[in-house]
């Protein structure tokens, strides 16, 4: 054994093995920190790796059967003892290592010393904001359908939601919301890259393909900082057991990320019923319900399919609740009329109550009971259950838009803002969400910043006709009708109940015939500003009765912080109204906004804003 290290050391083996140690280490270290910089896919320094790895029993066995002389590379064997000059070379390499170690010394000062590089402005590509970064985050991405029926796509939306909000449940866990993954839906974008946009730190993919009843879903957990797989799993189940395969996922996936559940085995999974015909019809609606528009009449039709099948499934109803209560804003047309709201609030609370008496654990249910009292004015109510929501699912874009709407119509403006912007984080690509800061700053009077968050909705979906009409309101708002009403003719794809209302006001408007003969304060008016350049204060004052109770904030106009509201507020119709919408009650237990505040124990003055 002496003999041959002695050999070793003599070819130089033992110098060469060190030399190529520390280059080779060096290799890989300066490739990991300028990959991600330079935009490389994750493979590169895998490749590099394997590529040292494999090269160095090459190079140990080349400096063991061959020896550089003056004449070249020739065989050790081949090489007189007398003329072998591989102390020489070992000197060479001694002065090798030497360098690469002083190279590394460097690299390693210059690693721990040097700034962090600044963030990439992707301001111009990304328009909304993205989730912030938290210590353990993810990002669940859409799973893929594998199905030879396309029409199945569904189906895998609906297991991938269903996942993200059993791990949306995990304490300590941040997990990006869904409709921020889905934007990523069929694209085959670098991990690396969109966890930076959506500022996570880990990614769940997988695909499912469905036959009949048989399922088989993978799953896969990779670290954004390395694209390395911290996990993956293949499960092959039948569909009744769809739930179970949902909570085995969960448990792993915490499990690797080394976060503790809090919870016991069975109580992640809240959408559960006996009846699969159900869920499937609860995942089609639940589908057509986040895309909002027309569909919305798909979705009521689907949702009450699942609830014949299967009327205790409280997640459905809760659905459904939600559904009703948005339809009249967005279809034209439900069972040939023109949807009525307050036949539909009514709905609305039928299927709420039902959904939490059923399943009281499950925060769509609660989100979907405060819209029905917020429509009732029963704001204590309606606040208490909204928090309820929030308590279950504080990631819940949705349930912290209708919050944000909330507090826009009891007036606490710099708190609905507040709400607004966390849903917007929260949901970066979903117009409705991005709006819910861009209404709020509109209702507080802060019209810059109105129209600056609409003008990013417009560039991320140029079809929604709400960020047009609240540019629209804010020209109105000086004096600008004709460049009012070519904001609203601007979008002729865009489909909305209240666009044709619009365009027949502004062009009365311009015309300068004054009040029109045909004007019904119970067409769906609900933007003051247009109403009051039409109507004047009268009018004004006979819409915000009628929308107190058709409209759905359901607070009759009655909280915008407009320069013109100030005089409105001192009218004793406007106290008169605020009384019978039972706002001072609310606001005495809950504070007062800055435009109304107490006049001893039981009374109150309304005014310009303070």
């Amino acid at each position: 054994m002496g003999s041959l290290f002695s050999e070793l050391k003599r070819r130089n083996v033992v110098r060469v093995a060190i030399a190529y140690a520390v280059i080779g280490w060096l290799i890989i270290e300066v490739i990991d920190t300028i990959a991600p910089r330079l935009g490389m896919p994750d493979w590169v320094p895998t490749f590099f790796i394997i590529a040292v790895l494999v090269g160095l029993p090459i190079v140990l066995l080349f400096s063991w059967a061959y020896e550089v002389t003056p004449e070249g590379v020739m065989k050790t064997e081949e090489v007189d003892a007398d003329t072998s000059i591989t102390h020489s070379t070992g000197r060479k390499l001694d002065r090798v290592i030497i360098a690469a170690l002083v190279l590394v010394v460097i690299f390693l000062v210059y690693d721990r010393m040097a700034p962090a590089p600044p963030a990439p402005d992707v301001t111009a590509e990304a328009p909304v904001p993205a989730v912030e970064s938290a210590e353990v985050s993810l990002a669940v991405l859409p799973f893929v359908n594998m199905s030879s029926e396309a029409e199945q796509e569904y189906f895998s939306d609906g297991i991938t939601e269903e996942l993200l909000n059993t791990l949306a449940k995990v304490p300590g866990l941040l997990v990006a919301a869904r409709t921020s993954v889905f934007s990523y839906k069929g694209q085959n974008k670098d991990v690396r890259e969109i966890g930076r946009e959506l500022g996570v730190t880990n990614i769940v993919e997988g695909s499912v393909r469905k036959a009949g009843d048989d399922l088989r879903i993978t799953a896969q957990l990779i670290r954004v900082s390395d694209g390395f797989h911290l996990w993956s799993e293949t499960y092959d189940r039948r569909l009744e057991n769809i739930f179970a395969i949902q909570e085995e996922i969960a448990f792993a996936i915490a499990e690797a990320l080394k976060a503790p559940l809090g919870l016991e085995a069975g109580g992640l999974v809240t959408s559960r019923t006996r009846n699969m015909a159900a869920y499937d019809l609860y995942l089609k609606g639940l589908g057509e319900l986040k895309q909002r528009g027309p569909g919305l009449a798909d979705a009521v039709v689907n949702l009450r399919q699942a609830l014949e099948l299967d009327p205790d499934f409280g997640p459905a109803w809760a659905a459904l609740a939600i559904t009703y209560q948005v339809l009249p804003t967005y279809v034209v047309e439900f069972e040939g009329r023109r949807p009525e709201r307050p036949k539909f609030n009514v709905l609305a609370e039928e299927a709420a109550t039902r959904a939490v008496t059923l399943d009281p654990g499950v925060a769509l249910a609660h989100q979907a009971m405060g819209s029905v009292h917020r429509l009732n004015h029963r704001w204590i109510e309606a606040e208490d259950e909204y928090l309820m929501a929030l308590a279950i699912d504080p990631q819940s874009g949705s349930v912290l838009e209708d919050y944000n709407e909330f507090l826009d119509a009891v007036g606490h403006w710099d708190k609905s803002i507040e709400y607004g912007l966390l849903a917007a984080r929260l949901e970066p690509f979903r117009p409705v969400f991005q709006m819910a800061p861009a209404y709020s700053h509109l209702t507080a009077n802060n019209l810059a910043e109105a129209e600056a968050n609409a003008d990013r909705v417009i560039a991320l979906d140029p079809t929604f006709t709400n960020a047009y009409l609240l540019k629209a309101e804010i020209r109105v708002l000086a004096g600008e009708y004709e460049a009012a009403l070519a904001l609203v003719k601007a979008c002729p794809d865009c489909v909305m109940p209240t666009r044709h209302l619009w365009t027949a006001a502004l062009s009365h408007i311009i015309a300068g015939g004054g009040p029109p003969e045909n004007f019904n304060a119970g067409d769906g008016y609900n933007w003051p500003g247009l109403i009051y350049a039409l109507v004047g204060r009268d009018g004004l004052f006979e819409v915000m009765k009628v929308s107190a109770y058709n409209g759905f904030t359901n607070a009759g106009l009655t909280q915008y912080g407009y320069s013109f509201m100030d005089e409105i507020r001192t009218d004793p119709r406007y106290k008169a109204l605020i009384v019978e919408l039972d706002l001072p009650a609310y606001w005495r237990q809950r504070g007062w906004p800055s435009y109304c505040w107490p006049r001893g124990e039981d009374d109150f003055e309304c005014g310009a804003t303070r």
